[in-house]
């Protein structure tokens, strides 16, 4: 595919993540909470499983997308000479996104069988799983907004302010890793919960689309290495 901008349209995957990942919560719909009976979990997962798993799959794409913004925002970091932040980003990313991956299979599970043949223990048990390891997420993508934005601002790509912008996002989100009550405000799927997210994506927006405006509107010609005479 000569001639598309990579690098300029995988900076706008980030817009793409938050439109995604916004339409798979609306889709989903109001999940069963961290201490919901087995009688919600399975009326929920089972009941409705044909619109979870459409949910599920937009999702999927939305992390796919979240991806190419996470690759994005690494070459831009490369490219401005820090190196460091670069590496450290794609490693928290990566973790983000694999313990993502890992709750979203769990809810695949409760849909596809375990709702339906599991007793009230396995299911209430995988409702649970779902949402600690959402919990325990926070953290890699706390640490993944705090040091992007710090080198994006660093490496003057993003102005200065960005990078007090990302700490305070990566504050909001760090502090959801506590959400360990078992009911209320401050549990796994209580009010905290939509802090974190609208933090989160808040932050992809504003740097998807302050990457791409300050993205190079052609794409670089790679330099062509002269033959040497025989």
């Amino acid at each position: 595919m000569t001639g598309f901008n990579w690098e300029r349209w995988s900076r706008a995957a980030g817009i793409g993540f938050v439109v995604a990942y916004v339409a798979s919560f609306i889709v989903l719909g109001d999940p069963p909470k961290v201490n919901a009976s087995a009688d919600d979990v399975v009326s929920f997962f089972d009941g409705d499983r044909s619109r979870v798993l459409t949910a599920l799959v937009i999702f999927s794409i939305a992390f796919v997308l979240l991806i190419f913004f996470i690759a994005a925002i690494a070459d831009a970091l490369r490219e401005a000479g820090q190196n460091w932040f670069a590496a450290t980003t794609l490693a928290a990313g990566t973790a983000f996104v694999t313990l993502q991956a890992a709750g979203g299979a769990v809810v695949g599970g409760l849909s596809l069988n375990v709702a339906r043949i599991g007793d009230a223990g396995v299911v209430t048990s995988f409702n649970v799983l779902a949402s600690s390891i959402d919990v325990l997420a926070a953290f890699p993508l706390a640490f993944m907004l705090f040091v992007s934005s710090v080198g994006l601002a660093r490496g003057r790509v993003l102005p200065g302010w960005f990078a007090w912008f990302g700490v305070l996002a990566a504050v909001i989100v760090l502090l959801h890793g506590t959400n360990w009550s078992r009911s209320g405000f401050w549990s796994a799927t209580g009010g905290y919960l939509w802090l974190t997210v609208g933090a989160g994506l808040i932050w992809a927006l504003v740097a998807s689309v302050m990457l791409f405006r300050a993205a190079p509107s052609t794409e670089a010609v790679p330099k062509t290495v002269a033959a040497r005479p025989t």
